[in-house]
């Protein structure tokens, strides 16, 4: 099993999560069902969605498409059909209100990418996108008998750049895809880093995907996490002493994939060569330079929140953060140190809640504290500061 940071796995590189994907293919088998999967960033969304691609590809057509980097429900209509084109090519040939059609999308979306798709002093759909809007749907009319599983990962982030643009063009997206869900044999599975809940509630358009079905994604168990670190070490020679193995096992307790494949990856990288074995004391070591080294997914983790928080929220979650990277607490306790940021307590237990929502932290009986030791161990290093 390889060590990958990063790209999504599949095939002899995925481990585990049987039971998500027995449940995925128990909702796909409904002909009118389609799925939500939220969940936070290296929880294995993705790797999840493409081992499932893998699996069914004699059973279903998928169309996988990452919304991350577009701009716009017109750039999204531009790369989508030139990715059905790519992929099912027989279809543009095969019927001939396909090829109109899409003769006509392909002339009018540049055009339509600059001028945009919202009026935005009425609120409504230009009349020049609503008939792309109609030809796309032509095109999906002839894809519907054909068992087709569309894939939109990075949900989330899409809809809040639209919200830059025009709430009313998130709801004009969002009414698309429900009429598409309505056709018996397209269906969609939508997966989000940010928590898509969380979103459309801010956005206040919850109401237009209640229809899709949750899955939800578990963080591995102890059991499962030993054996997922273990089998990633061997593949590159490198054994654990028993303590050194219970230390990892204290820092990687989440269960959250990424993080063991970091850990995994650090000792790597540190061994000299050949067959290596680390004791305690040599792991600890090692340990200590991983959460001080300024990793790109740590700095991405930290500097994201900028985008989808307040000036204020962000300021007072940056602060809560950082306290809690130190030690566990309460709201009480930690409310001092926002409150001049934060105008009432209501608004700050529901900050907690989309941090929590978004895997960075966790509320026990009394206290919260960070998901991820490991994170939480990098981010006392790198931002004690903000406290």
């Amino acid at each position: 099993m390889k060590i990958r940071i990063g790209p999504s796995v599949e095939g002899d590189d995925f481990f585990g999560r049987e039971r998500e994907l027995r449940n995925l293919a128990d909702i796909m088998s409904d002909r009118s069902a389609s799925v939500l999967i939220p969940g936070p960033r290296r929880i294995g969304k993705s790797s999840l969605i493409m081992e499932f691609i893998r699996q069914k590809k004699a059973e279903y057509n998928f169309i996988y498409f990452d919304l991350e980097g577009r701009q716009s429900v017109m750039e999204l209509c531009q790369d989508l059909l030139v990715e059905v084109q790519k992929s099912y090519p027989e279809y543009a040939s095969k019927w001939p209100a396909w090829s109109k059609s899409w003769n006509t999308v392909a002339k009018m979306i540049p055009e339509l990418k600059v001028s945009g798709l919202i009026e935005f002093k009425t609120g409504k759909i230009t009349a020049e996108a609503k008939e792309v809007i109609d030809k796309m749907e032509i095109i999906f009319d002839t894809l519907v008998d054909q068992n087709f599983i569309f894939v939109f990962d990075e949900f989330s982030d899409f809809l809040w750049k639209l919200k830059g643009k025009s709430i009313h063009e998130v709801q004009f997206f969002l009414e698309w895809l429900r009429r598409l869900r309505q056709h018996k044999k397209l269906r969609l599975i939508v997966s989000g880093s940010i928590n898509i809940i969380s979103t459309v509630e801010e956005l206040n358009v919850a109401d237009l995907i209640n229809d899709l079905v949750d899955l939800e994604i578990f963080p591995l168990k102890e059991a499962e996490i030993k054996t997922f670190l273990l089998a990633l070490l061997e593949d590159v020679k490198i054994s654990l002493s028993d303590d050194a193995l219970d230390f990892a096992m204290t820092r990687l307790s989440d269960g959250i994939p990424f993080f063991i494949q970091l850990f995994a990856s650090s000792l790597r990288f540190h061994r000299e060569g050949g067959e290596t074995s680390y004791d305690l004391t040599e792991i600890k070591e090692i340990y200590a330079k991983i959460t001080a080294r300024q990793h790109k997914e740590y700095i991405d983790l930290h500097s994201r929140l900028k985008d989808y928080l307040t000036t204020d929220q962000h300021q007072a979650a940056l602060k809560a953060l950082a306290h809690l990277a130190s030690d566990p607490m309460n709201f009480e306790d930690l409310w001092p140190y926002v409150e001049s940021h934060l105008t009432e307590k209501a608004d700050f237990h529901r900050l907690l809640k989309r941090l929590a929502d978004e895997n960075y932290i966790v509320q026990g009986k009394q206290e919260y504290r960070f998901v991820s030791p490991m994170l939480a161990d990098w981010w006392r290093h790198s931002y004690e500061w903000e406290k």
